[in-house]
């Protein structure tokens, strides 16, 4: 738990308020990291729970905005659900009056852009208009002059405001023609047929493929597919074809098409009942999809750098401060030697989109700070740093392993190839000098000891009584005078041996005759290095032990610990 006596103790001087203000920052910019690194495959997520973040994150930071294709085709259904509204007529009238209110803004705005008497005398009518009392001469006075005034704009340079005055002026006359009820199956034919071309555009050009997201495109192909299976005849597959061939103007017409194009002229189902049921089964999916815009460079528009640049620039502060400090405290013995020694604040102060992934090293300043400052004293022996020890553990040994694992292998791919053997018996043909300086030397020490000498003796003695037990007796000699004279002869031989090895290490000929044996050796050596059996023998074994040395260092230690415990 937190020590409060060692928070009274340090009085939260300066140099802990610094620590905790940089763990806090580092650790919100960490946050910051994994929610942009996350930020696409979660952005279902946060579409149904946190849509204001779409809003604050897709086009301002990612330049992400609505697929124009898919968007295209959900505004011909919210066409239609618009269309159902209308049959009120208090409805009806209310946005009739409303997108009149809109299309005179519009004209009054351009009016202070646009200096032409011709404009000015088409405005001036479209107010006159809208003081008609007539309630069918009004609508069809002001549907004239929007007619006009979208012509005389047609000509002109297209801006927001031109824009919008013709959507308004379509929806104004899409309204006028909806308040005669002979023209709603009209208007429903002829947005259906709209649909029928955009969802033949879907499919064979999968807007859903840039954003990645082709398995919705396969979602909606099986959901669609299966609605219509149930109620597919090869007469009405057969006539719908038909009647979609002059519209969409091919002889081949994918399923998907044919399926969507029966679902909306399903006459068992309301046109509210159809609207409802793709707003619950696909809607989800076309609103999902994306188009993102490309940057100067090629690749995606990513503006993260805006939002990370407030803490590259503390943490670049930061850096430089620390690196003047540890130059004048003489930390290190040269002064270049300070960013190779905090090598994970250069990484994590790299100005590149693509590099963000490593700033996630500042994790490992984070440990560093708990391990090394007073913050670490006042956390204590808590949960926070039984945590950061442990996952540090896992993190050390999963490295670890890893290289020694790789080392390990190489060894028996190279012992695999049969040239260990060589390279031992090579090594020590190469140093033959020294062994036979090494073998000489030890020799005369070895000879000299008293120790080994006194060993040996017992050893002989005992060998020698062994001998005189088992021999046939001498008829001339007492049994006991024939044993002492067995272990007289034997000690007699070995001191005569001890004396001529030392001899022989003492005289350049005795010498000689010792390179001559360890060069004997050697080359025994090398011949059953180049015997087949003995290279199969010694790979085997060699692989085997190996093998296990991976098993025993691949085992998961940490798996057998507790935080508690790190």
């Amino acid at each position: 738990m937190i020590s409060w006596d060692l928070i009274k103790k340090h009085k939260l001087g300066i140099p802990l308020l610094w620590d905790i203000t940089m763990v806090f920052v580092v650790l919100g910019n960490l946050a910051l990291i994994i929610f942009d690194l996350s930020y696409l495959s979660m952005r279902p997520f946060y579409f149904h729970k946190f849509p204001e973040i779409l809003t604050l994150y897709d086009k301002p930071i990612l330049g992400i905005e609505p697929h124009r294709t898919t968007t295209a085709y959900t505004d011909l259904v919210d066409d239609l659900k618009y269309l159902t509204q209308l049959r009120d007529d208090e409805f009806r009238e209310s946005q009739r009056k409303n997108t009149r209110e809109e299309i005179y803004k519009i004209l009054t705005t351009l009016k202070t852009q646009v200096a032409n008497e011709k404009f000015d005398s088409l405005y001036v009518n479209f107010e006159l208009a809208l003081q008609i009392e007539d309630v069918q001469s009004r609508r069809k006075k002001v549907e004239e002059i929007l007619a006009q005034l979208n012509d005389f704009f047609s000509v002109m340079e297209e801006t927001d405001e031109i824009t919008t005055l013709g959507e308004l002026s379509e929806k104004y006359a899409f309204i006028n023609r909806l308040s005669i009820e002979t023209n709603e199956s009209k208007e429903i034919s002829s947005i259906i047929q709209k649909m029928d071309k955009r969802m033949l555009e879907i499919v064979e050009t999968n807007p859903f493929a840039m954003s990645g997201q082709t398995q919705f495109l396969l979602d909606i192909q099986s959901g669609i597919k299966n609605e219509y299976q149930t109620h597919k005849t090869k007469a009405r597959d057969l006539k719908l074809r038909q009647e979609l061939d002059p519209i969409l103007g091919r002889d081949r017409i994918p399923s998907t098409v044919v399926a969507f194009a029966w679902f909306w002229r399903d006459q068992n189902r309301s046109l509210e009942q159809k609207i409802d049921f793709f707003n619950q089964n696909f809607r989800e999916y076309f609103s999902l999809n994306y188009y993102r815009s490309i940057a100067s460079d090629g690749n995606p528009v990513n503006n993260y750098l805006l939002l990370d640049a407030p803490f590259l620039f503390f943490f670049l502060a930061e850096f430089v401060l620390s690196w003047l400090l540890a130059i004048k405290n003489k930390t290190y013995i040269a002064w270049f030697l300070y960013p190779i020694y905090h090598w994970y604040d250069v990484l994590g102060l790299i100005p590149i989109v693509e590099f963000r992934f490593f700033r996630l090293v500042r994790v490992y300043k984070i440990y560093l700070m708990l391990q090394t400052n007073q913050f670490t004293k006042i956390l204590g022996n808590d949960l926070i740093s039984k945590t950061l020890r442990y996952y540090s553990n896992i993190i050390k040994e999963e490295i670890s392993d890893i290289v020694t694992i790789q080392i390990l292998t190489e060894m028996q791919n190279e012992v695999k190839s049969g040239n260990s053997l060589d390279q031992l018996v090579n090594a020590i043909d190469q140093n033959r000098t020294e062994l036979k300086k090494v073998a000489i030397k030890n020799i005369a020490k070895s000879a000299q000891n008293p120790n080994l000498q006194a060993l040996i003796q017992n050893l002989v003695t005992e060998v020698s009584e062994r001998v005189s037990t088992n021999m046939k007796p001498i008829s001339l000699l007492p049994k006991e005078m024939q044993a002492n004279l067995t272990k007289h002869i034997s000690l007699t031989i070995y001191t005569a041996l001890s004396q001529a090895t030392v001899a022989m290490a003492a005289d350049p000929s005795g010498r000689k005759s010792i390179e001559n044996l360890i060069d004997y050796l050697i080359d025994e050596m090398i011949l059953v290095a180049e015997d087949p059996d003995m290279v199969k023998l010694n790979t085997n074994i060699t692989v085997a032990l190996i093998e296990n040395m991976k098993r025993s260092i691949g085992e998961k230690k940490w798996l057998k610990s507790e935080i508690g415990s790190s």
